[in-house]
């Protein structure tokens, strides 16, 4: 079976109201709905939970995703990821900046796993790089958890299911390297058909990741973007970019990297103060992030895994610990790279939503100051209705 190509409003309401089961019981970020008169998301209907599926709890970066049928097609599927909750560990991941590689190995124990997010360039001297943080709870959903998304992908894959990726805000960003990962990586996961639609995802990554996921996704019809007009969260993270951004040759460097010897003292003069300030900022978010894998590949070796090598096609049915899954996160490291060079990824689907903070129903307790107002599903799902139908 293949899912059909096209934006459908239908897919993306059903997706939505699937995206929000995954925030009952977890801290939020925002106030209630029944408090601050946000539209309620209902209950999908005609789909129900996978548990056999589903982890029964939430990664070190508090990641935490479900999975669900429908009822009336057993062969359809939907992963839905979850976004930023009020903890150290989920807002954390939110700010592991910069960029990394999009497409590299992983030495997992005996097993090499393809983590290839984008295709194959080349030689270039830019390429597609993704955010750190998302990309890492991306491999720690994979491999941790007792219902590794490695195992679950595989599993449905297997069957030649119809499976939808969905995700909203942080998740939202971390569904969006998932579909890449699941068209671009290994070849256990191809015999699934896929399509995405996600919700007020923060930047994912560069502009060389954005052109791949276009002619990945967006141009087959196969991947969503949902994004209000008025929402800040698909604004960030901030793009600061150096002239080490721009692709070679351009007026600066030869194709090589080498600076352009015709260039003007006083230009290159300029360029060499506007690279300085931005490599410290990198080197600052850098010397940051490594502190902080260093902190989670401690308390990643205690954790339990519910892998074996041949679960990542080893040839040897080895057991995996949390030492051997911790030992991936040095290689994480090895993937920097300089650039904050975020881009809008994804074909877009806009929402238009109404100027304004989020009203007071008088209610004791509601916040008068929402800062996620516009970025509650509540409010998507209102303005996705209204203006697109359904």
């Amino acid at each position: 079976m293949t899912l059909a190509p096209g934006f459908q409003v239908d897919e993306a309401v059903t997706l939505l109201e699937i995206c929000q089961q995954t925030y009952n019981n977890t801290p939020s970020l925002g106030p209630p709905s029944k408090v601050c008169d946000l539209p309620p998301v209902p209950t999908p209907t005609g789909w129900q939970l996978v548990a056999d599926l589903t982890p029964t709890k939430a990664t070190l970066l508090d990641n935490f995703w479900q999975v669900w049928q429908s009822e009336t097609d057993p062969n359809r599927y939907a992963i839905a990821v979850r976004g930023t909750v009020d903890t150290k560990p989920s807002i954390f991941a939110d700010i592991f900046l910069p960029l990394i590689n999009a497409r590299f190995d992983l030495k997992v124990g005996p097993v090499t796993v393809p983590f290839h997010l984008a295709r194959d360039e080349g030689a270039t001297a830019v390429r597609a790089g993704v955010h750190a943080g998302f990309a890492l709870s991306l491999v720690l959903m994979l491999l941790t958890t007792d219902k590794s998304l490695i195992a679950t992908l595989a599993k449905l894959a297997l069957a030649g299911n119809d499976v939808y990726i969905t995700g909203h805000s942080q998740g939202a960003s971390i569904a969006t390297l998932l579909t890449s990962l699941a068209n671009h990586s290994t070849a256990a996961f191809k015999g699934a058909s896929y399509k995405s639609y996600v919700y007020a995802p923060a930047k994912a990554g560069n502009d060389h990741y954005a052109y791949d996921y276009a002619q990945l996704v967006g141009v087959p019809g196969k991947g969503w973007t949902l994004a209000s007009s008025q929402g800040w969260v698909p604004q960030v993270p901030l793009t600061l970019e150096g002239t080490w951004d721009l692709n070679t040759p351009n007026p600066l460097f030869e194709y090589g990297g080498a600076a352009n010897p015709e260039l003007p003292s006083a230009v290159k003069e300029l360029v060499e103060n506007i690279d300085a300030g931005v490599k410290g900022a990198v080197d600052e978010l850098i010397a940051l992030l490594k502190k902080l894998i260093g902190d989670l590949a401690g308390k990643l070796s205690g954790e339990a895994i519910h892998l074996t090598a041949a679960d990542l096609g080893g040839e040897v049915d080895t057991a995996l610990d949390g030492s051997v899954v911790a030992s991936v996160l040095d290689q994480i490291l090895d993937q920097f790279q300089a650039s904050l060079n975020y881009a809008q990824v994804g074909s877009v689907v806009p929402l238009f939503a109404v100027p304004g903070g989020n009203p007071s129903d008088g209610t004791p307790g509601c916040q008068k100051f929402d800062a996620f107002w516009q970025h509650h599903l509540g409010n998507y799902l209102k303005y996705l209705k209204a203006q697109y139908g359904g």
